[in-house]
């Protein structure tokens, strides 16, 4: 029986690791999700505020769609053909679109969900629905 022994170079270890690092998943999401904006979503006593960090975009390109119980906030921007005078070093301000989906349960008024703009905030409000209180009465009932 023979026995065959492969000699790594000492390189390796270390660009597999540097790899494995490059790779992460911190490192992917900061890829996949550099278009998206961040949101936060608070509970209140009578309802939901969906708030998503959106400063700098103009209010009327927001849309806000319900379609079976899925709550969709995007945003495209109108592209205007301009011709830039200004010479950049570094042009970093270019959200064009995004797109976040919520799904909604039947507790919530969906039909009287209402969004503000203001300060870079997009703020959605979904209401809850009104929970019924139950009369705690005791009705006997007599057994025939």
């Amino acid at each position: 029986m023979t026995h065959f022994r492969v000699k790594t170079p000492n390189y390796v270890p270390g660009f597999l690791n540097a790899m494995d690092k490059l790779m992460s998943e911190d490192f992917q999401s900061s890829f996949v999700n550099s278009n998206r904006p961040a949101v936060n979503i608070t509970e209140k006593e009578n309802g939901y505020d969906i708030t998503l960090m959106a400063p700098g975009l103009n209010k009327a390109d927001f849309k806000i769609a319900l379609e079976d119980q899925q709550l969709t906030i995007s945003y495209e921007k109108s592209e205007e053909n301009t011709e830039e005078t200004e010479k950049f070093i570094r042009k970093e301000f270019a959200i064009k679109s995004f797109k976040r989906s919520f799904t909604l349960n039947e507790n919530l008024k969906s039909d009287e969900i209402t969004a503000s703009y203001e300060n870079g905030l997009l703020i959605v409000h979904v209401p809850k629905v009104e929970e019924t209180v139950h009369d705690a009465k005791v009705k006997t009932i007599n057994v025939n």
